[in-house]
């Protein structure tokens, strides 16, 4: 162990036939790894671990991005995400007929932003969506059946209960209920990206002496470039598309007030500069 760095990165487990078992990630790699070891609960996983590859990152940043660019690129065996593309629910908006907007719930690995109805809110599966929808329905007065959770012809059950005002067979105003309805899905949205055009994030090692630059524009992960004494490469290409990972990642930096200060506005010529200074090197 003693050849593992105690620094931020990203860690590979591999198999006898050098197969990759786990890709994990920790500001101390060392620590990290040494407790997979002398855990009883991971006993069967590190039994067949015959090779530990590390990663270095500059930070903390670069270690999550990184972790969840391998995980979704190589599909190691033992994470749980890799057995199958991970999966979200999306819950799009969807006008009727009358007016009324409803619900409809999409399961998608990633998210094309500019395709199909709004996005009202993302679930980690139909059951917590369901149980959000139970709950809102409650509190704003909203109609099961337009938010899929009841099938009838007629009036919903909650409007016998006096909790719908009868939307679902046109007794409200549709505007009136929209209204409602968009208050209730406020907290479940994806944050507005918050600058005009691209930014750069630079993360530094805690000596200064290697570093990491991020690119990043709509809340997608466009490249990472590592630097280290006048030294420059590409370090992750990104799909540049939105994931929902590197969402939670990147709004988790970029809302933080002590992170204000790495992260600048980038121009398209920079962005350019510095794809072709990668290649270069």
């Amino acid at each position: 162990m003693d050849h593992i760095p105690n620094t931020p990165g990203v860690y590979l487990f591999y198999g006898e036939a050098g197969e990759l078992l786990y890709v994990g990630k920790s500001k101390t790699v060392r620590t990290r790894v040494q407790s997979h070891f002398s855990s009883p609960d991971e006993r069967s996983l590190c039994r067949r671990v015959r090779r530990v590859e590390v990663q270095k990152t500059a930070g903390e940043l670069g270690a999550l991005l990184l972790e969840s660019h391998l995980i979704k690129d190589l599909r190691p065996l033992h994470n749980v995400r890799s057995r199958q593309k991970h999966r979200i629910i999306l819950a799009r908006r969807a006008v009727n007929d009358a007016g009324y907007c409803g619900i409809e719930l999409e399961a998608v690995t990633h998210i094309e932003p500019a395709n199909g109805n709004p996005i009202m809110g993302l679930f980690k599966n139909r059951e917590q969506a369901r149980d959000f929808f139970s709950e809102i329905a409650r509190e704003h007065c909203l109609c099961p059946k337009l938010l899929g959770l009841e099938h009838t012809t007629r009036f919903c059950f909650s409007f016998h209960l006096h909790q719908c005002n009868g939307a679902c067979m046109g007794l409200e105003d549709p505007r009136i209920y929209n209204t409602r309805l968009e208050q209730a899905f406020e907290h479940r949205r994806i944050q507005a990206w918050p600058f005009e055009g691209g930014i750069i994030i630079e993360e530094r090692s805690d000596d200064g002496q290697d570093g990491e630059v991020f690119i990043i524009d709509n809340w997608c992960l466009l490249y990472s470039f590592a630097f280290s004494l006048g030294s420059f490469r590409l370090k992750v290409r990104g799909l540049h598309r939105f994931d929902y990972d590197s969402y939670r990642i990147i709004a988790g930096y970029v809302f933080n007030p002590q992170k204000a200060a790495t992260i600048r506005l980038a121009s398209r010529e920079e962005i350019a500069r510095l794809v072709a200074q990668s290649r270069a090197a």
